[in-house]
């Protein structure tokens, strides 16, 4: 695989990273980039050479990606919120047939669906009401795991789950350009911190799992999507919603699940 082609495959998932709604995984795999990625990280030290050739090359398309995505999301966001989540929340839509073929339909698979869905929507309706959210170096050294675990998990949208936490607007200002970056080093150093310890331990983990609980493992990653998928819905439906912008935002949500069926595949 050329350096190029790695660097233009960064690119694509790295915009997808930026984006509530795309699994940069899925698109990894789709691309099949994933398992290497993968493998690259857990098994670092068999090859360094051409481990670190790896990651350099697609790593500089993700990043640059990252940083000029985050002015167009944070500029949508800004000006066509409901037209743009709704679009978003077909994305991740468009994600859940694939993600439902692989999961246990046994008893013990549909109860871990049933649970982590519950729990991490409990949770999360908790931290909406709350309105108090502390923005502290802790709150961002969480919100890289969270991402890292996103970044790492196919199916899930680390950006969806930022939502959810109630970071993605501050992190997604702080990259939107270099003054931003510049100026919120106190969001970012963190952030990236546990992105940086979030990606290896996730990837240690999601690896392990995969190979002894592969369909049990989908089970939980359904309930994490059906999760976020809800939780995007109650905070869309808490802004004031015109005629028009409804009827786009329809539209562009089934564009999104035609998007997401197509990367899926």
């Amino acid at each position: 695989m050329s350096n190029i082609i790695l660097v233009i495959k960064g690119l694509i998932i790295g915009f997808a990273k930026v984006m509530p709604g795309v699994s940069g995984a899925i698109l990894a795999i789709s691309m099949g980039v994933y398992d290497k990625g993968i493998s690259s990280i857990t098994c670092f030290f068999d090859n360094i050479k051409e481990n670190i050739k790896f990651l350099f090359f697609i790593g500089i398309g993700i990043i640059f990606a990252i940083m000029l995505g985050s002015n167009i999301v944070y500029f949508l966001l800004n000006n066509y919120y409901v037209i743009t989540m709704l679009f978003f929340i077909g994305l991740i839509f468009g994600s859940t047939p694939k993600i439902i073929s692989k999961i246990d339909k046994s008893i013990k698979g549909i109860l871990l669906v049933v649970t982590t869905f519950v729990i991490i929507t409990l949770l999360t309706i908790m931290n909406i009401n709350n309105n108090t959210i502390n923005y502290s170096i802790i709150i961002y050294l969480i919100s890289g795991l969270m991402d890292a675990f996103g970044m790492v998990v196919p199916g899930i949208s680390s950006t969806a789950l930022l939502m959810v936490l109630g970071t993605y607007n501050n992190i997604i200002y702080s990259l939107s350009n270099l003054e931003n970056i510049i100026n919120n080093l106190n969001i970012l150093i963190p952030y990236g911190l546990g992105i940086f310890i979030g990606i290896i331990v996730t990837s240690i983990i999601i690896n392990y799992l995969f190979k002894k609980y592969n369909k049990l493992t989908f089970s939980f990653i359904l309930g994490v999507i059906l999760s976020t998928l809800l939780t995007l819905l109650l905070e869309i439906f808490s802004h004031y919603i015109n005629i028009k912008d409804l009827v786009i935002g329809l539209a562009l949500l089934s564009l999104g699940i035609i998007i997401s069926c197509f990367f899926d595949d």
